[in-house]
This record gives structure tokens, sequence and C-alpha cells, in this order.
């Protein structure tokens, strides 16, 4: 079943010197299927995060349709929840009351959202820091209580655009492996921005390349590695590494000469 389905997506915008249009993504298509991860990697300026601003209704395209289970999307809603970059928690609430927002705004009932919010941060590692404040943890921990907050509301599809990118690499690792067992324990339905190529491979079931500017879908790499993962053991496999060479040599322009889509793997 299909959770987020992409068609012919594009969007343009005028420049700000000569006015003129540009096209910055371009007939963009694909599907993640439901309990699916599924990492987004392309050329620096590419328009990866654009696509996931505008699957999260952030953005209006120029072109094509986005939908969530069969829903199209007219702008931001409680069926898609963003892991940023930067972790955009609330400083005034404690950990506790940052988990339970979501599922307060949903109406639930004050007991079992907070039930709920403290089964999630059990899962991210965030036990026993229900009432401390976002500025009292780490960047790392700050991280896994973005993660928390979103899977605490249930949504349809996880959009996380580059969530690691600013925590140092050994906390990365980390951050990555739990992530991993998160997904593996829940099963929810992944649309994951990166630049990281290594990452991309280790944390998804299938990896959509983009080309350069005006962006199209060159080719979904599937990543045949079993699940659950670990960096130690992952790393030693020879589909691991062939994956990250395949994606590497998409990102460096090998295969078809004018960058046009080439879906070796869809939903």
């Amino acid at each position: 079943m299909t959770a987020l389905e992409i068609k012919a997506l594009r969007k343009a915008y005028a420049d700000d010197y000569s006015g003129e249009e540009v096209t910055a993504i371009d007939e963009v298509s694909f599907g993640v299927r439901k309990g699916e991860f599924v990492s987004v990697l392309g050329p620096s300026g590419c328009g990866k995060t654009t696509v996931l601003n505008i699957v999260a209704g952030f953005v209006e395209a120029s072109g094509g349709t986005v939908s969530v289970d069969g829903a199209p999307v007219h702008g931001p809603g409680p069926d898609r929840g963003v892991v940023f970059q930067s972790h955009a928690l609330f400083p005034w609430k404690t950990v506790l009351g940052n988990v339970a927002f979501g599922p307060r705004m949903r109406g639930v009932p004050k007991p079992e959202r907070a039930a709920r919010a403290r089964e999630f941060l059990d899962l991210v590692g965030l036990g026993g820091f229900e009432h401390r404040y976002p500025h009292e943890l780490s960047g790392g921990m700050q991280q896994r209580l973005g993660v928390a907050r979103v899977l605490a509301n249930e949504p349809a599809v996880m959009l996380m655009d580059e969530p690691f990118a600013s925590i140092d690499a050994q906390t990365r690792r980390k951050l990555q492996e739990d992530l991993t067992g998160i997904f593996e324990s829940r099963r929810p339905t992944v649309f994951f921005v990166t630049h990281d190529v290594d990452e991309a491979v280790f944390l998804s079931d299938r990896v959509v390349v983009l080309s350069r500017r005006p962006s199209r879908v060159r080719e979904i790499v599937d990543v045949p590695l079993p699940r659950p993962r670990r960096w130690d053991t992952a790393v030693a496999l020879p589909e691991f590494r062939a994956t990250v060479e395949r994606v590497n040599a998409l990102l460096a322009g090998e295969g078809d000469e004018d960058g046009a889509a080439e879906v070796v793997a869809s939903s």
C-alpha cells in the first residue's frame, strides 16, 4: 500500500535578479510504501529539501500532485510530522510537555497522552528526562526528543530533513543505529532527506537519487541489506559497499547522458 505518492512534481520560481523563471524541480515522481524507509539524495542545490517542504505543505508546488493515503496535500496537516535539522522544540515546555503537545492538540485525554509521551520517550532513550527542559539536553538528545514528538502524534508519514547533519560523527552514528531500531520496532513510513550516501544506504529500504537542477528522479536504488542493522556489521557486507558505490556513481553523473529518470525499483 502506498502511503505517499508524488506525481510529476514541479517547482519553479522567479530569479531575484533577472526576473526569469527558474525550474528547480521538474517532473519528479515516486512513491513511498506504508512502513517503508526511503531516503532522497542529490547534488547540492538540487531541491531535495524543497520536495520535502512541498510534501509537508510548507511550500506550494508549481505543478504535479502529492497525496498521503490517497488524500491530496494542500497545506500542513497532522498526517505528516517533520523532524528538522534544528530541533524546533518548545523551550518553555518540559520534555514530557513537548512530546504530549501533538496528542493534546488532537484531543487525546490527559492521562492517555502522558502515557503515550512516556512510551515514546522510553523508545528513544529519554526515559527519566521527562521533567527536564530542552536546553538541559545535549544536541543528540534534543534530536531524539524531536523524533519522539513526531512519533507520538502518529503521522501517516514521518518527514526527516537531514536531522543529524549538525551532530558530531560519533553521536551521529549512534543516533542512526537508534533510528533503525525505532524503525524496526514501530515501522513508521519515513521520507528522509540527506546528503550523506553512507547514511542513506544504512538507514533505507530504497534510495531516490535526484539529478542536477532542474532535478528529476535519476534512479531509485534498492538497498539489499538485512535488518536489524549495526554499523560494524553493515560496512563489512559487500552489498553495502556495492550500493554505496552505485549511488555515488549516480551522484557523479555516470549512467544516462542527460540525467533523465531511470527508475529501476519503484513503488
